[in-house]
């Protein structure tokens, strides 16, 4: 916490990348990867003798095409739980990142599913704003303390065991839907595009650069 916000992301990027490349590692058969690579390689200049017969060619073609088919079915299943800590960490950057609180005694817009209920920015006489959803009569059926710049309220789903909402849910019985609070994204960067600006740029940034540099280290196939 003691580091700028940039910095942060940065390494919460190489954070990512530890996690995904660790895990990956361990799940991949990487002795098996290596025997691949080392028939490839083989196979490939087999391939440059131009003496070979067609046949002789197409055989080695064949057989390299099944190795990298291989290769892609050891590699897939690695891949796909390696990817399962960056997605969560990204879902709780985006929570706690992607967006900022207004600044003291500044409202903002707040909309409500179903619109027969109206929702409400109140700024309290402590430092925690709210937001109140009131009915067409003007009764409050429902108010949250917003503690964290996260921009809508929705009833617990299946992934919430994975991704939390530090807002919490709405109940599962409570006519509402969704509660949307219009804040505007966190900027990390002062320059290029909008899409640039935010926290994904430089997490990504450092994600892919990190996994590259552990691949190279440790030589990971």
């Amino acid at each position: 916490m003691a580091l700028p916000s940039l910095a942060r992301m940065i390494v919460w990027g190489g954070v990512g990348a530890a996690l995904s490349i660790g895990l990956s590692w361990i799940i991949s058969p990487q002795q098996r990867l290596t025997r691949i690579t080392v028939e490839e390689r083989r196979l490939r200049i087999a391939l440059k003798n131009e003496e070979a017969e067609i046949a002789e060619g197409l055989a080695l073609a064949r057989s390299l095409l099944r190795l990298a088919a291989t290769r892609i079915g050891l590699l897939l299943p690695p891949m796909l739980v390696g990817a399962l800590p960056v997605v969560c960490l990204m879902a709780w950057l985006e929570t706690w990142y992607g967006h900022d609180l207004p600044p003291s005694g500044q409202t903002v817009a707040v909309t409500v599913n179903p619109d027969s209920f109206h929702g409400r920015w109140v700024i309290g006489d402590g430092a925690v704003p709210r937001v109140d959803v009131v009915d067409e009569q003007g009764a409050v059926v429902q108010s949250l303390p917003i503690l964290a710049p996260v921009p809508n309220i929705r009833k617990r789903a299946w992934w919430n065991a994975l991704i939390g909402n530090p807002l919490r849910y709405l109940p599962d019985d409570s006519p509402i839907e969704r509660i949307e609070i219009g804040l505007s994204e966190r900027r990390f960067l002062t320059v290029g595009p909008d899409w640039v600006r935010g926290w994904k740029a430089p997490f990504v940034g450092a994600l892919v650069i990190g996994s590259a540099l552990l691949k190279l280290l440790f030589r990971i196939r």
